[in-house]
């Protein structure tokens, strides 16, 4: 469900999205966007006064320190920094090529699931286990609304809203199509992103088909997750996930 706040393109509301068991995600617990720098005083307020409580912003240290969160300093407003990449790369311009996957012309080195931007959301539990559960976490122990987001809300914030998804039972169909409607704004969303001046240099001459989102990456995201370790669950686990961070996350977003 889209959120209209000015300035804003790309902010969903997850609630109404089905499990496999026939429960739903909770309205207002599950947000999703784009960066939200520049945004008015109006619409930062505006979405306060919906229930947001929590920002679990996935960019890089790189990129918060050029464009920094409205939210970073707010009060009554949790802000939650988890970046995806290594810390030693973390703080130079260069990363903007590794957390815009578009940039990308070569793989994630130890790609696996045949799908190379799968393989580019995979290596975020490979290279950062601790910022992935940090924020799955924070989504779970959020007192409302929890809003993920990255730069323009397709990578970063896509995975991390998959596996949350996935934690608690929706299946990959309704997981996917939540993926892919990023598609409807891609556009305007990377042209806003180019007007930001932390992010100017990486604009480049890329046709639509370029910048949209595809169904096969996050289907062989979710399906490569199953045939390695059996759920997102089980995989999780692996890296701490506990019996209190799941029953967490289930309170949180089923109705």
């Amino acid at each position: 469900m889209t959120l209209h706040i000015d300035g804003m393109l790309n902010l969903r509301d997850l609630g109404g999205t089905p499990t496999g068991d026939g429960r739903r995600i909770r309205t207002g617990r599950l947000w999703r966007s784009e960066n939200q720098t520049g945004l008015g005083a109006s619409a930062l307020q505006a979405m306060v006064d919906a229930g947001l409580t929590d920002v679990i912003d996935l960019r890089t240290d790189f990129e918060v320190k050029g464009s920094p969160s409205p939210f970073a300093e707010r009060q009554g407003i949790a802000y939650h920094h988890l970046s995806f990449f290594p810390e030693a790369e973390d703080d130079d311009a260069e990363i903007l090529e590794d957390a815009l996957p578009w940039m990308k012309d070569q793989p994630a080195p130890d790609a696996d699931s045949g799908n190379a931007d799968a393989d580019d959301y995979l290596s975020f539990l490979r290279d950062r286990p601790d910022s992935v559960l940090a924020a799955l976490r924070a989504l779970a122990q959020a007192e409302g609304a929890a809003l993920v987001h990255c730069a323009v809300g397709r990578d970063r914030t896509g995975f991390t809203v998959a596996l949350a998804l996935a934690l608690v039972g929706v299946p990959d169909e309704p997981i996917v199509d939540d993926y892919v409607a990023t598609a409807e704004h891609i556009e305007p969303l990377v042209w806003k992103l180019w007007s930001d001046p932390t992010y100017a240099a990486e604009k480049g001459d890329m046709s639509k088909m370029d910048l949209l989102p595809e169904r096969a990456t996050m289907a062989t995201a979710l399906e490569h997750v199953r045939r390695q370790w059996g759920s997102a669950e089980n995989l999780l686990r692996t890296l701490g996930w506990t019996d209190a961070d799941q029953e967490a996350l289930r309170s949180h977003l089923l109705d």
